[in-house]
């Protein structure tokens, strides 16, 4: 945690200063511009670089010849030598025609989309769930649970990824769907500890135990989630009794 808010304060000062950089001493002039326009001034092209920078999590080096924690004016801006630069270069062609060439015709020009509409701060834009997925298909319930740790340390709180019930429960709903009923409960153990009234949870984690033949927990499942939400009573007390019913014939 203390690593990752380091990153974060060390990204905030070196957008800073870039931001206060005389505009002249590297964003007079442009050279080798395809996307952006040629006449562009030295203010908006330092700050369209600063929001990609911002909005991607990729710095000036990533994309530009020069080495990182050295002068911005000793890198050359000129040179495609790196892929990146290209493939950025697609990206803000492909910015440029849903904000130009669809959204401009919903007449709401108060809806445009940027780097950090996708990207969120991060390099690869992976949704929480596609990430937790992945790492439980490589190692199981293990790497999953070790995987969520690590995201939700250094990126809870911020946009970058989603740790809401609702994304966790449809995770773990997905993951029981898939038969890993361990890597489902692990995942609403660790939601209900953050928010024991989770009806969502508490409801999945029911479902799960009916479907595993625990009929006592499932229950108990149940009642917790009518106290979370008294108004799908009528909804859940059905199931509590045909619980209780097929506990009696056994």
């Amino acid at each position: 945690m203390l690593q990752s808010l380091f990153q974060r304060i060390l990204l905030l000062i070196v957008l800073t200063t870039f931001s206060q950089l005389a505009p002249a001493q590297i964003f007079d002039n442009p050279k080798n511009l395809t996307v952006l326009p040629k006449d562009i001034s030295a203010e908006d092209l330092r700050d369209s670089m600063k929001a990609i920078s911002l909005g991607t999590g990729f710095r000036c080096s990533s994309c530009h010849i020069g080495e990182e924690g050295q002068a911005l004016t000793s890198y050359d801006f000129v040179s495609d030598e790196k892929e990146l630069k290209s493939r950025a270069r697609i990206m803000m062609q492909m910015v440029n025609a849903i904000n130009d060439g669809h959204l401009a015709t919903l007449g709401d020009n108060r809806v445009r989309v940027n780097c950090v509409t996708c990207h969120r701060g991060v390099n690869k834009p992976y949704m929480t769930a596609d990430i937790l997925t992945q790492a439980a298909e490589q190692g199981g319930q293990k790497k999953m649970l070790s995987e969520y740790m690590s995201l939700r340390e250094q990126y809870y709180g911020t946009h970058s990824y989603d740790f809401s019930d609702f994304t966790m429960v449809e995770f773990a709903g997905s993951r029981a769907a898939a038969g890993h009923n361990d890597e489902a409960t692990s995942i609403l153990d660790i939601t209900l500890e953050q928010n024991p009234q989770s009806f969502m949870a508490l409801v999945l984690y029911a479902q799960i135990e009916q479907q595993q033949g625990n009929a006592e927990n499932a229950i108990n499942y149940y009642t917790k989630a009518i106290a979370a939400n008294p108004q799908a009573q009528g909804f859940i007390a059905p199931r509590i009794e045909k619980l209780k019913n097929s506990r009696k014939k056994q």
